[in-house]
């Protein structure tokens, strides 16, 4: 089953911390490229190792990335400016260029920057990419969060088999961060809202069946440093519960936080939820009543690594002693008495 599942894990190096104010080459191991930012004009904050561009409603602009193939081939790679969503693991990622329900932001980056773009570049030889920017005509708040996400498919690293026949392929990838702003004075704060709850699995706890809790933050501001405490419970008694930190939401996202089991095997029946999320200064609690049906419940435990109960073969084995011994007994005192 889990062969299936995770029959070609896609691992990707993702390198961010790309210095404007000092430009430098970024590279990942194998990679055969690196990229180097070029400053922008529009720059507000020369300190950040991202793009931090400050731009106008119906504003155009441009940023350019020199790139440099390090190999002796030519390198056709695709550069493309993704939306920042959040992971179910509880971070910030790029990778994606088609978010769906996993975005909720008003304008995405690829729709602004033109969409994604192959660019060829010659062996040992460098060459200038340049992404136009052109905002909306209506104003927002907040901030527009992304990266350049660049990706050689020619590079596919090593293939690694392990004895389970779980394959992983490595390839590599470099993400530049842009956050556009139009307000630098008005501060907007996360606002987290509670969405569904269902029942899954908990792929960092090596599939153990879990409570998945949709948490949205529904401003377009990055929630940082979150630290969630959860409970669930049945009929006044807790059974399952979580307590995690450092996590970050990306602008106008949401992700399904899990609450493992600690792969006991999920039951049909309503539960609670108490759920105490914090960001430096700010709290939201949420509590509701949830149901879990028999079908919901089957479909998780199928896709998960559930412990084997052993009890009943436990209650089977001492009644199977005890119908011997008395077996034994009975026979012992007939044969007694026969023989009086």
């Amino acid at each position: 089953m889990f062969r299936k599942l995770i029959k070609t894990i896609l691992a990707i190096g993702i390198l961010g911390l790309i210095s404007l104010a000092a430009p430098h080459s970024v590279h990942a191991a194998g990679a055969g490229f690196t990229i180097t930012p070029i400053a922008s004009k529009q720059q507000n904050d020369s300190s950040v190792s991202y793009f931090d561009l400050k731009l106008k409603p119906n504003q155009t602009a441009q940023v350019k990335v020199k790139i440099t193939n390090t190999t002796t081939k030519t390198l056709n790679l695709i550069a493309s400016p993704n939306t920042g969503y959040t992971t179910d693991s509880g971070s910030v990622a790029y990778d994606l260029q088609k978010l769906g329900s996993k975005s909720t932001a008003p304008y995405q980056l690829q729709t602004l920057m033109g969409g994604q773009q192959k660019i060829a570049v010659p062996a040992k030889s460098q060459r200038v990419v340049t992404f136009p920017i052109k905002m909306p005509a209506t104003s927002f708040k907040g901030v527009l969060d992304g990266a350049i996400y660049f990706l050689n498919p020619q590079t596919s690293g090593s293939t690694v088999t392990n004895k389970k026949g779980f394959s992983i392929k490595n390839r590599f990838a470099m993400a530049l961060g842009v956050t556009i702003h139009e307000d630098t004075k008005t501060t907007v704060l996360p606002k987290l809202t509670l969405g569904t709850i269902s029942a899954g699995t908990d792929q960092n706890d090596t599939f153990s069946p879990a409570v998945k809790v949709k948490i949205n933050n529904t401003h377009a501001t990055l929630t940082k440093k979150l630290k969630i405490k959860s409970q669930v419970s049945q009929n006044g008694k807790t059974l399952f519960k979580t307590n995690t930190s450092n996590l970050t939401m990306a602008a106008n996202s949401n992700f399904n936080y899990a609450i493992t089991t600690n792969h006991i095997a999920l039951k049909a029946g309503t539960y609670h939820l108490h759920l105490v999320a914090r960001s430096g200064s700010q709290k939201w609690t949420f509590s509701r009543n949830f149901v879990i049906t028999k079908a919901q419940a089957k479909t998780a435990n199928r896709h998960a690594r559930v412990k084997k109960s052993y009890f009943i073969w436990y209650i089977l084995a001492i009644l199977l002693v005890l119908l011997l011994l008395l077996t034994a007994f009975w026979f012992g005192r007939r044969s007694s008495k026969q023989k009086k």
